[in-house]
């Protein structure tokens, strides 16, 4: 396969990546740097809850399984062959000696770094010159809304906040500096893209080949992000049979064999997710709905100056391309609002039309400005500067933020020692019962799982923190645990949060008493 992005560009693509990879760690290594001889990081600067859901992912890969159990919730059910793409992380933390947030940070740089080559090969792919195809690329990664202004402005964050600075999907920079997961889903998706227009180019049949296998593996991590990707292939076929007149029933075989070929996995994941009894459930309470539309155009706000532009002189002009983005643009924000628990899950990698559409409008309009077309690159150097201000916003902020050690990004390192003495006593995969901040370590730094930890992990989530927190305070009846699967109880500095008074009931045995932590085990129900 040819090289994605042109040779004399690799240099600078090198040298931005790396400097956007870089920014995008400073958090991770202003809280290692913070840490205190009571205080540990938890290991990422947002959304500590998922982070944990993702490593507990990890460690049944690193325990050997290739099939999935939720692992914050204690009801049986059927494995199933979901979240592989972190499952298989585990078993590379096995293959390579490393510990699993450790292979986590080094994936998140990696696929961070390939996904950003090939979302520039598709910047170089739309446009035409060599300015445009670099401000596209800042723009689509370092792009956001203007959050920063609503903030500066005292706009009211009840009951939604802006979304700059928390939908992790729908910005890349957000997502490659977090999640993995979201990098090689990036990677897939803009690798498609590139590798459809040059099938368009060619006619080489091989690349509908190897579209197939990465929509495949783009359906075992993230089942749903193809579904834009598919949307541009179809726009770009349809924009051409308008341009032309006439039909080319090899592009639209083409369309039916990708199609075809995510079918397989496409009936498997609804199955399962929709079907099996608890994975239903899951589906049902893993709610990540879209906001009202107003939250979106604020948020997208720098792009959408010039898009609609753009999108003007692609059906103006019928350019295939251009107009392939804009299927893209409309799937995107048309998916992100059909009646589906997951609408905002559909705005992954959507900067990258936006972005490399509104450089195309931006561009146009230089083009016919004498005043502008002067100082072309002050102009797209402005443009990209205030629309990355919610992200380095975001960056710088965290950073500082983190130096003040918040409770919500850091613990207590008692509980290293408490994690330790679980991993080398406790078989693999028996359950714990903890407050939700411990179960939540205790998925991420152990092999084992957890009674409740999780809203949206943990099944009937509401009715079991409940639970949870009336054992502690003695309220519950003396055969609840035996209506659990529960093998061990932490009460710890978390725990002390509910009652300071807990009085572990006659089925509980002390196993370990260390730093103001005790395991107790369960000896009879």
């Amino acid at each position: 396969m040819k090289t994605i992005i042109r040779d004399k560009d690799l240099l600078w693509f090198a040298l931005i990546a790396l400097a956007i990879l870089a920014f995008g760690s400073v958090p991770f290594l202003v809280g290692e740097s913070s840490q205190t001889e009571e205080w540990r990081f938890k290991g990422i600067y947002f959304d500590t809850e998922d982070y944990a859901v993702h490593l507990a992912m990890m460690q049944a890969g690193q325990l050997g399984d290739w099939s999935y159990k939720l692992r914050f919730t204690d009801e049986p059910h059927l494995p199933a062959y979901l979240r592989l793409f972190y499952v298989t992380l585990g078993h590379i933390s096995i293959w390579i000696g490393s510990d699993v947030e450790v292979t986590y940070h080094v994936a998140r740089c990696f696929f961070g770094l390939i996904a950003l080559y090939y979302i520039y090969g598709v910047c170089q792919k739309f446009l035409s010159t060599k300015n445009q195809a670099r401000t596209a690329f800042l723009l689509a990664v370092l792009g956001a809304g203007v959050g920063w202004l609503q903030l500066s402005l005292g706009v009211p964050l009840e009951p939604i906040s802006p979304i700059d600075f928390w939908l992790i999907d729908a910005y890349i920079f957000f997502s490659i500096s977090l999640f993995p997961a979201f990098s090689f889903s990036l990677m897939l998706m803009a690798l498609s893209v590139n590798l459809f227009f040059n099938y368009f180019e060619t006619g080489n049949w091989k690349l509908i080949l190897q579209i197939c296998i990465l929509a495949i593996l783009s359906q075992t991590t993230n089942p749903i992000s193809f579904a834009v990707v598919d949307m541009v292939f179809a726009g770009a076929v349809l924009s051409l049979w308008w341009r032309e007149g006439k039909v080319k029933p090899c592009h639209f075989i083409a369309l039916a064999v990708i199609a075809l070929s995510q079918i397989p996995l496409l009936i498997y994941n609804f199955l399962v997710l929709s079907r099996a009894p608890i994975w239903s459930q899951f589906t049902n309470q893993n709610l990540t709905l879209s906001p009202p539309l107003g939250y979106y155009l604020l948020g997208f706000a720098p792009f959408f100056l010039f898009v609609p532009y753009a999108i003007y002189l692609a059906i103006r002009e019928r350019t295939p391309s251009t107009l392939a983005l804009t299927f893209w643009v409309v799937a995107g924000f048309s998916f992100a609002y059909v009646p589906v628990a997951i609408q905002r899950r559909f705005l992954l990698g959507i900067t990258i039309p936006l972005g490399i559409l509104a450089v195309y409008g931006l561009g146009n309009i230089i083009q016919r400005a004498p005043f502008l077309l002067k100082r072309e690159n002050l102009v797209y150097f402005t443009y990209v500067l205030l629309s990355s201000i919610s992200t380095m916003y975001l960056i710088l902020g965290l950073s500082l933020f983190l130096k003040t050690l918040p409770p919500e990004r850091y613990y207590p390192r008692e509980l290293d020692d408490a994690f330790a003495w679980l991993n080398e006593n406790v078989p693999p995969n028996d359950f714990v019962l903890a407050n939700i901040t411990t179960s939540q370590l205790v998925a991420q730094k152990t092999g084992l799982r957890v009674y409740v930890g999780h809203e949206m992990e943990t099944i009937h989530f509401e009715q079991k923190k409940l639970g949870m927190q009336g054992f502690f305070e003695g309220t519950q009846p003396p055969a609840w645990l035996s209506q659990t699967h529960i093998g061990w109880v932490i009460f710890g500095p978390y725990e002390r949060e509910i009652t300071g008074d807990f009085i572990p009931p006659a089925s509980l045995e002390l196993v370990y008493n260390e730093n103001n932590v005790k395991i107790f085990k369960v000896i009879s129900k």
